[in-house]
């Protein structure tokens, strides 16, 4: 089989489950990360015959996409900003909307050339964390998660783009055991209630890790809590803190940190018109420092 057939049959056998340009994408990025075949070949050299190996491996993939599990974690890695990270169905695959955050920040710190603490909390791949220093090498960032496993992610990440954090391993459930003074936080905590499981795509729903994703009914800010209360001791005078934020308890989440009473509050929206992003900034009246 050659490349032009190959594709032909990629997306006949998807077409009930992705369109012709989301077909096209996915051949694209199997051609270059699985096969090892530039994607321009497709159109410099369509006759290009697959090895039985190549074939092989297309069918297998072709196989998982079938069952909708998500072309991030088939080729285990994704591009985030500058990053090429490695993926896996412990962590969640980076989103577009934060990628948008890491870029509020920047907007806000890229021209310091002072040295600044900087903690992401439930840091997943590390995307937040690694891009951030990445781009403003100011950072001194760490970065937060519970399991091991997933934090070797982070270091095998942060090698492999050349970039330096520090990983601590915690419980957002129980932050009051970490002392470290930041003055920026930034976090993409869990946010989605089981009441809107019925919303979501099967791609996330029955692949993506569920401990990244859901929070529990009846305490649906559980996260942005316990963040707020590690700020009242840990954040300085100055400090700010970045979430991303589910839009349906955008009013609720807006009263909770009011009850903290010291945060001025900056909202904006994603690529998608909802919003998704929050900037609480210390108010001049608090005297923490």
């Amino acid at each position: 089989m050659n490349l032009i057939q190959a594709r032909a049959h990629f997306r006949s056998t998807l077409n009930k489950l992705y369109t012709v340009q989301e077909c096209d994408y996915f051949f694209k990025m199997i051609l270059s990360s699985a096969l090892k075949i530039d994607p321009l070949a497709v159109a410099l050299e369509p006759n290009q015959i697959l090895t039985a190996e190549q074939y092989s491996s297309l069918n297998s993939i072709v196989a998982d996409l079938l069952k909708e599990k998500p072309l991030q974690y088939i080729l285990g890695e994704v591009s985030f900003r500058k990053l090429s990270l490695k993926v896996n169905p412990l962590v969640l695959i980076p989103r577009p909307e934060t990628e948008e955050l890491v870029g509020w920040i920047l907007e806000d710190y890229g021209n310091q050339n002072r040295k600044i603490e900087l903690i992401d909390m439930g840091t997943g791949s590390g995307c937040i964390a690694l891009s951030l220093k990445q781009e403003q090498p100011s950072f001194n960032v760490h970065a937060l998660d519970l399991n091991p496993s997933i934090l070797d992610l982070v270091q095998q990440n942060a090698k492999k783009n050349k970039v330096e954090i520090h990983c601590i391993q915690g419980d957002m459930n129980q932050l009051n055991q970490l002392k470290l003074k930041v003055e920026v936080m930034v976090s993409n905590p869990p946010y989605i209630t089981p009441e809107e499981k019925n919303q979501m795509k099967n791609n996330v729903l029955y692949f993506e890790p569920h401990q990244a994703l859901f929070v529990p009914q009846e305490d649906p800010l559980l996260f942005y809590r316990n963040l707020l209360e590690f700020a009242e001791s840990n954040l300085t005078s100055n400090g700010r803190i970045y979430f991303e934020i589910n839009p349906l308890f955008e009013r609720e989440l807006e009263r909770l940190i009011f009850s903290f009473e010291s945060y001025s509050i900056t909202k904006r929206l994603d690529i998608f018109g909802k919003i998704r992003m929050v900037r609480l900034e210390k108010t001049a009246h608090d005297s923490a420092s």
